[in-house]
């Protein structure tokens, strides 16, 4: 391995902080165009900074040498187009230009042109040694110092044009970094930057687009303001190289992102690469101050990992007492590989606060490239192979997020906790922000405070630390977050989750009506950022970002609001137009951000927000975008040192999920008080299968009025397809399918498919949280939506403090309807009477045949007019009548006319004053049949009244069985209906009846 500056050795006059002659920053335009000179404080190390970019060296094949028939590999040299540079073919890829490889002299243009044997063009890589003598064309003076460029093996054969610049460089120690191929590389490093182009391109060619030569030009300035800093604080060659190097390919995506948040700004090109200059400087932690801490921190070598075998990576760990710490652990076994080499790793976590054991959830859906992945909370997160001398360890977390890293060990056995501790919290390279963290990512919260530690403990022997570089969500990750569901402002006024993307579009702002006062009434929350400080005591320190939108129109506007101290959005200001996009990704249609999403956003939280329409309603995602941090770790006998010092138990190992067994699942709940409540369960062992793959489902429900038990009574006759079953009030109702395509037959007759189902970990959510998620689902369960699901959470304080336990699970599961089978009442009150004049309607006779009431319920059909004693009531409603003499009953009637069987449906009000029948209103005819259904008469209709199988969920029919005729129905399922339901598992259950005092 090479150092990143040219070895003096090679050039006496070139040392990687010489002082060069003035320079100017390489131009963004076609090469017609003026350039701006960067800052006259960063301008005197730039030859350096590009100097200290060459790469460790990529391997290749050699040239035969020998080859009769030599090709020509030309192109310039550029930083501005530079004169007198020396260019070699690297034949023996050592990073040097040797005797007996390929040179020349590059010209005034920066040209040069080389001749190399057939066999070895594209095989290995151009260097440019420019000397210090060599002139910039873009300043027509001298660069002052010494540097070495690079351009990666092109990989093609032939006669060749390539084009070396500090880009080109930085593709070339990407490939070697990542240990990746050049293709890969460069595509890497394009999307890092948002070029429009090829970073291989030409950026001095006429022609060349603008975003080309201003990356250039940044990728320069971090080089040279990071070898300024070092320069200044005397830190050697090497390690500032190894700095340098750190800045220019680990903190690319910062520059990139820096870059984009100027564009369309005011700001000249020189502002906007000082910008973004500075942007990875505030990310590296680097100044004068802590420029040494950091070279130093980089210049232990990287190895090859640890000697296969059971692990434990502390990957965060903070400490207040006893009562209150918490943690991030990997564990596994790096022996245990699959054919690619991979180990898994599962992830132990703990948080205690004020002594309460808060369980973690992760709920996210990863998209792997393929498909959705609903990661587990602990078992088998991670997936890795290994880092080895020459390549980075590479990992995937909740198969969706890739991302490659370097570690550094150190032996830290004999050292004291306290030392350690210390040296932990003040490691001057930021981390992701997290506990363990202050807001920046600085790990000045790792671990306890040190006085909190025994002055005289040490580490054991085998106690290892280690520090690894990490590029994280490597191309990006898409995320979907389950237990975030947003919820927009209805027509009533009141808010609700949308069942589609398109009801977002209740959330508008004033993109639709013009002069609209922007709140959190009428637009979707983006994000919060912190700001440095906050004058207005009535305001909270952040700026929160929103969002209205136009979904048909594919319309957004953001703005940026204050946030006041009771969480309302105001003072909105819009600070930009955006274009949306819908698509369909594995299945879950999402709405996205096309163009127009603030980069200076982008630029603060490295992250873009989507929405995703998913199991009948609409959830929060977030695309993470690629970065680079540094993390800290313990091994297993430091951890155990360290938590043996504090008295933390052993971290409890996550299990795999369990596929089958023993359940509760409570499927229906509403709650009043503890003498006022109702719940409907189902319990059963899904690992007991029949002959045919199913398992039973039990039934139990129970009620509780005013106290006393309210039994539970079915009265209902499901039609099997064979014969008539009267289901059990409860018991073994439903058979349920082990395996696809998970259909469940209840009671004999009514034949479901489970077609989605989506687990939510509710461990260490506050209930109250929960219900207020539960109650907001606007989606159908068969006619019901969530509003009534168990209690408003503020009649139960308790649920704001009381958290469910580890394991709680919420299912939100889709069923379609596969047999939808006519069923029959069996109560009393399902017994149809006979009309008759002079008697109360609960003394009219009983039905015998459906004859009987053909014969009496004439209606208008035979009759002049319908009235109360010829028709048949088989609905009644409660509604607001447009006029104040009626009261707030309906009657649904329908009569008969067995001359063509005719049936006429009307509909009448009642009378405030007698509750007398009035206004009959026609509402349609229709045609009826009768039909035998084993010992059963049935009457079907041809057709319902508009409306009424979408709103009451059933189609009406009247049976004669046993003698007597009965209210009959068949449930209503459009082909493509979904019933949406929301159910909680047994533990979940558990919990919520103890706090509200319920059995």
């Amino acid at each position: 391995m090479h150092s990143l500056a040219h070895p003096a050795a090679h050039d006496p006059a070139a040392h990687p902080f010489c002082p060069p002659a003035p320079h100017t920053a390489p131009h963004t335009a076609p090469r017609t165009a003026p350039r701006t000179a960067p800052s006259t404080a960063w301008r005197a190390l730039r030859p350096l900074a590009t100097l200290c970019a060459v790469a460790v060296l990529l391997p290749g094949c050699g040239g035969s040498g020998d080859d009769p028939a030599p090709v020509a590999v030309s192109g310039v040299v550029a930083d501005g187009p530079l004169k007198d540079a020396k260019v070699c073919y690297d034949l023996n890829d050592d990073g040097i230009c040797n005797n007996g490889e390929p040179e020349v002299l590059t010209d005034a243009d920066g040209k040069y042109s080389l001749s190399i044997a057939a066999a070895a063009a594209g095989q290995h890589a151009v260097l440019a040694e420019v000397p210090a003598t060599a002139v910039d064309k873009d300043t027509g003076a001298a660069v002052g110092v010494a540097f070495v460029l690079k351009a990666p093996p092109s990989g093609s054969a032939g006669a060749q044009a390539v084009f070396v610049s500090p880009l080109t460089t930085v593709v070339a120690n990407t490939a070697a970094d990542a240990g990746i191929s050049v293709a890969e590389a460069t595509a890497r490093v394009q999307s890092q930057l948002g070029l429009a182009v090829s970073p291989l391109s030409d950026f001095t060619a006429a022609g060349a687009p603008p975003d080309l030569g201003l990356a250039a030009r940044a990728v320069g300035q971090v080089m040279i303001g990071t070898a300024t800093v070092a320069a200044k604080a005397g830190v050697a060659a090497e390690p500032a190289a190894r700095l340098v190097r750190e800045a220019v390919i680990g903190q690319l995506p910062v520059l990139g992102t820096a870059l984009e948040a100027s564009a369309g700004t005011e700001a000249t090109p020189a502002q906007r690469i000082e910008a973004a200059a500075k942007a990875v400087a505030t990310q590296l932690n680097l100044d004068e101050k802590t420029v040494g801490k950091l070279a130093d921190a980089l210049a232990q070598p990287t190895v090859a990992s640890d000697a296969a075998g059971p692990f434990v990576s502390v990957r965060r760990f903070t400490y207040t007492d006893a009562g209150t710490y918490s943690y991030q652990i990997f564990t596994g076994d790096s022996s245990k590989t699959d054919a690619d080499g991979a180990w898994l790793a599962s992830e132990p976590r703990a948080n205690l606060v004020n002594g309460e054991a808060i369980a973690f959830s992760r709920n996210q859906l990863y998209w792997t490239g393929s498909a959705w992945n609903n990661c587990d909370n602990g078992f088998a997160v991670v997936k890795t192979v290994a880092q080895t001398a020459t390549a980075p360890q590479k990992s995937t977390y909740c198969g969706g997020s890739k991302s490659e890293g370097r570690t550094t060990w150190k032996d830290i056995g004999g050292k004291t906790l306290r030392e350690v501790i210390a040296d932990m919290r003040a490691y001057p390279f930021r981390d992701s922000p997290g506990s363990t963290t202050d807001a920046s990512g600085l790990p000045v919260k790792w671990g306890p405070d040190p006085a909190l530690l025994p002055a005289d403990a040490k580490f054991p022997e085998g106690s290892r630390y280690n520090t690894r570089r990490t590029t994280s969500d490597i191309g990006s990750t898409d995320r979907i977050e389950i237990s975030v569901r947003p919820t927009v402002r209805y027509a009533d006024g009141v808010f609700r989750q949308p069942t589609t993307l398109e009801q977002l579009g209740l959330m508008a702002g004033d993109l639709v009506v013009a002069g609209t006062v922007v709140t959190n009434l009428n637009s979707l929350f983006v994000d919060d950022v912190a700001l440095d400080s906050q004058p207005n005591a009535s305001l909270q320190a952040f700026k929160r970002w929103r969002l209205s939108v136009d979904v048909p129109g594919l319309k957004g506007r953001f703005y940026r609001c204050d946030l006041a101290l009771n969480g309302n959005s105001q003072g909105c200001e819009a600070v930009g137009d955006a274009t949306l996009a819908v698509q369909t990704q594995g299945g879950i249609r999402l709405l996205r951000v096309a163009s127009g999403y603030p980069a200076a956003l982008k630029d603060r939280v490295q992250r873009q927000r989507f929405w995703a329409e998913h199991m009948g309603t609409v959830f929060r995602g977030t695309t993470d975008f690629e970065r680079s941090y540094h993390d800290q770790r313990l091994n297993k006998p430091a951890w155990d040192a360290l938590r043996a010092a504090l008295n933390i138990p052993a971290q409890v190992e996550p299990a795999a999920p369990s596929a089958a067994g023993p359940f509760t699942t409570l499927r229906n709940f509403s709650f009043t008080d503890a003498q006022n409540y109702s719940w409907r369960i189902f319990t059963g062992d899904s690992s007991v299968l029949d002959a045919g793959g199913e398992y039973i489902a039990n039934e139990s429900r129970r009620t509780l009025s005013a106290g006393s038990e309210v039994p539970f009574v079915r009265n209902r006759a499901y039609w099997t397809g064979s014969a008539w079953f009267d289901c059990p009030d409860s018991g073994a109702v439903n058979a349920i399918q082990a395996a696809a395509p998970f259909r469940s037959t209840y009671c004999k007759g009514q034949v479901d498919e489970r077609v989605a189902d989506l687990h939510v970990s509710l461990g260490g959510r506050l209930m109250s949280d929960v219900f207020n998620e539960i109650r907001s689902y606007n989606s159908a369960d068969g006619t019901a939506t969530g509003s009534g699901w168990g209690t408003a959470p503020g009649r139960v304080p308790a649920l704001a403090s009381s958290r469910f336990p580890a394991g709680s699970v919420l299912t939100i599961r889709g069923l379609k309807s596969v047999t939808s089978p006519e069923t029959i009442g069996t109560a009393e009150s399902d017994r149809v009477r006979v009309p008759q004049a002079g008697v109360q309607s609960a003394q009219w006779p009983l039905a015998a045949t459906l004859e009987g009431i053909i014969a009496v319920c004439r209606g208008s059909l035979l009759d002049a007019n319908a009235n109360g004693l010829n028709t048949l009531v088989f609905r009644i409603l409660d509604e607001t009548p447009a006029d104040p003499i009626y009261n707030r009953t309906v009657d649904y009637r329908v009569a008969f006319d067995p001359a063509g069987k005719k049936a006429r449906f009307t509909r009448n009000n009642r009378l405030a004053s007698s509750d007398s029948p009035a206004k009959f209103e026609l509402m349609m005819d229709t045609t009826y049949a009768i039909e035998q259904l084993g010992d059963v008469r049935m009457m079907r209709f041809a057709a319902m009244p508009a409306d009424f199988e979408a709103r009451f969920g059933y189609a009406f029919r009247l049976a004669e069985r046993g003698g007597q005729v009965w209210y009959a129905t068949q449930p209503f399922t459009a082909a493509d209906k979904l019933s949406w339901s929301q159910r909680l598992n047994g533990t979940a259950w558990d919990a919520l009846r103890t706090v509200l005092g319920i059995q």
